[in-house]
């Protein structure tokens, strides 16, 4: 196993060509920057803005639901300094629904002066971008009131 992952590593180097894993985990692409707890087969982030504005860092987000069913979403942030620590303590979710074939923009600013990079945690229920029910999650059985 291991000496096949190192001949297509070698192999795709003798090509010119980038593997996969590699491209997922290269410092500036938006896959560095966002962190999906499951697979989410709908929902996707298209794009990924940040600037540092006053001293804050400022970031936009580009979800798209390439589904046509309203996708239940649920986001937050974790704000790192230079050296990748924590900064603030950690966010609560934020629920967000996104219709189907939409784009939705998604802006957030740090917390503290000394947030310079960020993280941005995507979950949707059952983890699997499964159509909305309209229930959050844990609260599976409960009605309306």
């Amino acid at each position: 196993m291991k000496q096949t992952l190192i001949r297509g590593l070698l192999g795709c180097a003798l090509l010119g060509l980038t593997p996969l894993a590699a491209l997922a985990a290269e410092p500036g692409t938006i896959a560095s920057k966002v962190e999906e707890l499951g697979k989410m087969t709908y929902l996707k982030v298209v794009d990924l803005r940040a600037v540092k504005r006053d001293g804050l860092l400022r970031i936009q987000a580009t979800l798209e639901n390439s589904s046509s069913d309203v996708q239940q979403l649920y986001y937050r942030f974790r704000w790192l300094d230079e050296d990748g620590f924590v900064v603030w303590e950690e966010e609560p979710w934020k629920p967000e629904t996104v219709y189907g074939l939409q784009k939705k923009v998604i802006n957030a600013v740090s917390p503290s002066f000394k947030a310079t990079d960020f993280r941005i945690e995507l979950q949707s229920p059952k983890n699997a971008g499964a159509p909305y029910s309209g229930n959050s999650p844990g609260m599976e059985g409960m009605s309306g009131r």
